[in-house]
């Protein structure tokens, strides 16, 4: 009966003051985009008009809210930006805006990045602002604050004969694509499980930021520019919107067309994007369930316009008589405004009478199945592809401080924000470079700019650790001293049958003045070469340093062979790969660093030697690895031992990049209780536990039982230790 009446509401009875309704609706459909920024006009009878204000008030809250934070995302994004010069120093440039502010407060991104790592990053823990509140609201950030949500909004609005009169009412009904959304949502957190961030691709912020910086912006930067050049002026407002320096980017074209055809379809379906493949959405939806805040219908005064469907957002069929969708209600509010008869309410706790409400997703168990089939299968394809191990691309040059390849595409959700930041223009999204998995993530692109030394901004601004908070210090390109190791990028090469002093005998500096390391990493030797007049002359020819070289890519933006360039960057030799170096140093094996059973009088080595890199330290030091990530660790080793029957003690060393990462930790130590003791650096003593730095090393050794003789044993554990880590890192 219920689905009779419901054809009965999209048809209309045949009646004359009905037909006049069905024309105003029509005509109404025409105004929707002048209305969004203001009510609906109110032609209810007197006795509802109080009632209808009142309900007013919501669109126009809403309509106000969109706003702002639609504002507030355009000018962070904007604001994510380095404007000036970098100057060597000891002061270190921030950005002075909370440009991760939206990125960090979306529950999606926080889930995702936790459920690859097993940890949550610094700033994602702002996403309970959102998520706590949907528990008890429902999807009010769909509604009320989404950037990509408003834009979408907006686009709706706009006059198309596929959403005229009917038509417009009948897609606003809810439909049963609608759910495919669910199943995405669980295809992409099972894969974020398995190590795969994928969930960027499809995340509504990281989608909204990504478009704009690396294509819309870009493109409005040029317009702009552009009319000023034909103007042969300048005026205040073009100036205030331009952007510092134009950039480009590659793939600009293709991420604003995928961008232009998500806004586009809003044209046929309102919140198409919303409704359907948003997995933001589906996630909150599911949180929604919970939420006190409902609608309530009264059929009784239900006089079947429609109008409640005619502005709907979320095609959560309002109208009396059909279950409320309460996952899909994005909370626009729209339906309560434009019940002539106050026949729909949003209340707190709301009765249920007749057909009540659908709380949850309508899921089918074999889709959810599909789903989880799928983002099973999704990263193991992906890695089955030659990108990430076997054969990885000498051009996948990724930003400074970014984690291991592995480690990285578990964390990175291509949002693009270090893409926009970078003041050369030399990050981009990457193509094929990091397989299909890697598609969008960053990549340095020496041709288009270079590294700046004492830049740091990539790290500032990334939410989910992908790349790591580092000082310029910490880079260690243009003031690197005896202690430090720089951050390595990769490692330069010469095609010597493009450079000029190699194969034309002709005098070129270029890219040893370009060279910003200290000391340089390119230097000049003179050759004495006949050129093809028979004429000797002496040349200057370079040559890579690979000890000094950090792969900035300087050398090869400013080689003057433009086509295709003398000197090129590739990634070998990177800071955060153990296996791609080309240069072997000489150090000790890390399991001798721990003494043998014997070597120590009295303490017998049990078990194995375990190690743990940096990217896996938590599976050792959960809840307090980020502190040592912080400084530097690079790997840690542990190993038990046992003094006697009396004493048992484990033996932790972490082998940090530089000293003052050792320095770092070993400060960062409660000093009460403890006695120095002359170890390495510098050691304390507190009697059951023992700690001491020495060059990148930190080492704690404690023991499980205080026995009278533990702190001498302690001591001579850790002499032997310290023996051994001499020469060593």
């Amino acid at each position: 009966m219920n689905e009779c009446r419901s054809q009965r509401r999209l048809a209309g009875p045949h009646r004359g003051p009905i037909g006049s309704v069905r024309e105003r609706l029509v005509a109404k459909v025409y105004t929707l985009f002048e209305n969004l920024f203001r009510g609906p006009r109110s032609g209810q009878p007197a006795r509802n008009r109080s009632i209808v204000r009142s309900a007013l008030t919501l669109p126009r809250l809403r309509r106000l809210s969109q706003t702002l934070f639609l504002g507030l995302f355009l000018v962070l994004l904007c604001k994510t930006e380095f404007r000036g010069s970098f100057q060597p120093s000891e002061l270190e440039f921030r950005l002075p805006y909370p440009v991760r502010a939206f990125l960090e407060t979306d529950p999606l991104v926080a889930i995702a990045n936790a459920l690859a790592t097993h940890a949550l990053y610094r700033g994602l823990l702002w996403s309970l602002a959102i998520l706590i509140p949907t528990l008890f609201l429902g999807r009010f950030f769909c509604g009320w604050i989404c950037p990509l949500g408003t834009m979408n909004h907006l686009v709706a609005n706009i006059r198309s004969e596929k959403k005229s009169g009917r038509q417009r009412i009948a897609s606003n009904r809810y439909k049963q694509w609608q759910t495919f959304k669910y199943y995405l949502l669980i295809a992409l957190l099972l894969a974020a499980f398995l190590g795969g961030a994928l969930v960027g691709i499809l995340d509504p912020i990281a989608l909204a930021v990504r478009s704009l910086a690396l294509s819309i912006l870009p493109a409005w930067n040029y317009a702009l520019n552009a009319l000023l050049e034909r103007s042969h002026g300048h005026s205040v407002l073009p100036i205030a919107l331009l952007s510092f320096k134009q950039a480009h980017f590659r793939q600009g074209f293709l991420l604003g067309v995928i961008f232009i055809v998500i806004l586009a379809l809003n044209l046929r379906i309102t919140r198409l994007w919303c409704r359907a493949l948003c997995p933001l959405g589906a996630l909150l939806g599911l949180a929604s369930r919970w939420s006190i805040l409902g609608l309530e219908k009264h059929p009784a005064h239900c006089e079947d316009c429609n109008r409640c469907l005619l502005h709907c957002q979320g095609g959560d069929d309002p109208i009396p008589g059909v279950p409320w969708r309460k996952a899909e209600c994005v909370l626009c509010m729209n339906c309560v405004a434009d019940c002539p008869e106050s026949g729909i309410q949003f209340r707190f706790f709301p009765a249920a009478p007749g057909s009540g409400a659908i709380e949850g997703a309508d899921l089918k168990r074999r889709r959810v199945l599909a789903g989880l089939a799928a983002g099973a299968v999704s990263i193991p394809l992906l890695r089955a592809n030659t990108g990430l191990s076997a054969e990885p691309h000498e051009r996948l040059i990724r930003p400074p401080a970014a984690l291991d390849e592995k480690q990285f595409l578990a964390r990175c959700i291509r949002c693009g924000e270090c893409m926009k930041v970078c003041p050369n223009n030399a990050l981009h999204p990457a193509l094929t470079e990091a397989g299909w998995e890697g598609i969008w993530t960053p990549v340095l692109a020496p041709r288009v700019g270079y590294c700046e030394p004492s830049c740091t901004l990539c790290g500032q601004v990334c939410p989910t650790g992908a790349i790591w908070r580092f000082t310029s210090k910490e880079k260690a390109w243009a003031l690197a001293g005896a202690d430090t190791r720089p951050i390595r990028l990769g490692t330069a090469f010469y095609d010597r049958g493009r450079c000029l002093p190699w194969a034309m005998a002709t005098d070129c500096i270029v890219c040893e003045e370009w060279c910003p390391t200290s000391p340089k990493a390119v230097y000049l030797q003179s050759a004495e070469v006949t050129d093809a007049a028979g004429n000797t002359k002496q040349v200057r020819q370079p040559y890579i340093d690979p000890e000094h070289c950090v792969g900035c890519g300087a050398c090869e933006f400013a080689c003057p062979v433009r086509d295709r360039p003398a000197v090129y960057v590739t990634s070998a030799g990177e800071s955060r790969s153990k296996t791609n170096q080309i240069l072997i140093g000489r150090a000790n094996k890390p399991m001798s660093w721990f003494p043998e059973s014997g070597d120590v009088p009295g303490w017998m080595k049990v078990g194995e030697t375990r190690l743990f890199e940096a990217v896996d330290l938590w599976k050792y030091v959960d809840g307090d690895a980020e502190r040592y990530l912080r400084a530097g660790v690079r790997r840690t080793l542990t190993a038990n031992y046992r003094y006697g029957d009396a004493v048992e003690a484990v033996a932790d060393i972490y082998l940090m990049e530089a000293p003052r990462g050792a320095a770092s930790i070993f400060e960062s130590e409660p000093s009460s209780g403890s006695r120095p003791v002359a170890l390495g650096d510098a050691g304390r003593s507190y009697g059951q536990s023992l700690t001491f730095r020495q060059g990148p090393f930190f080492v704690r050794l404690v023991a499980y039982e205080d026995a009278p003789q533990t702190a001498r044993a302690l001591v001579s554990l850790a002499q032997a230790i310290a023996a051994r880590l001499v020469g060593a890192g």
